[in-house]
């Protein structure tokens, strides 16, 4: 299957899910998220803030990272350039509805990808070897490029599949972290 077609696939399964679907099974995956020692480790934690139709959710997440007085750091993006900024995220009240559509921090704190200790990142589908695909337009691929620390993909089981399609600029994760459990990858 081509990245395109596993893309749009993956796009209306994750449509198909109602929100207490999406509440539920996000629930779960934060939960397994906070068991990895890599994770729960982690002062400086670089995670996407959802926004899509039907992602996995990770206002808690941010929210509980908040509480426990973790550095949390979002992205925003650069359409112009492809490229992504890390802001430091102080309360989700900051967000506001930037490229794509997506939540981003309406003033930006900058933060070096290497203060960086661990990074959270959406899929649309991914593998066993840490293969992700997203919508396509290669910004987590760049970021993940310079990124040393271990990544984590939060995925449903079913956006879990035997293989991705790659492509030599694909940037592997080092973890998938489901409803199902988590897969350490092999990469």
């Amino acid at each position: 299957m081509t990245k395109a077609a596993l893309r749009e696939m993956m796009k209306q399964r994750r449509l198909d899910i109602s929100k207490n679907e999406v509440r539920r099974r996000s629930q779960l995956i934060m939960e397994e998220l906070l068991t990895l020692p890599e994770f729960f480790r982690a002062d400086v934690v670089h995670t996407y803030v959802s926004s899509k139709n039907n992602e996995v959710d990770t206002h808690d997440l941010i929210r509980l990272l908040l509480k426990q007085r973790k550095r949390v750091v979002v992205p925003i993006s650069d359409a112009a350039t492809k490229t992504m900024q890390h802001s430091e995220l102080q309360s989700l009240s900051e967000l506001v509805g930037g490229a794509y559509g997506i939540l981003e921090p309406r003033m930006c704190r900058p933060v070096p990808v290497s203060a960086l200790q661990v990074v959270v990142v959406p899929a649309l589908a991914v593998d066993p070897k840490g293969h992700r695909i997203g919508f396509g337009a290669g910004f987590y691929d760049r970021f993940l490029a310079g990124v040393t620390v271990p990544v984590i993909a939060l995925a449903y089981d079913f956006q879990i599949t035997g293989s991705v399609p790659q492509e030599n600029t694909d940037v592997p994760v080092s973890f998938i972290v489901s409803d199902a459990g988590i897969i350490r990858c092999r990469n």
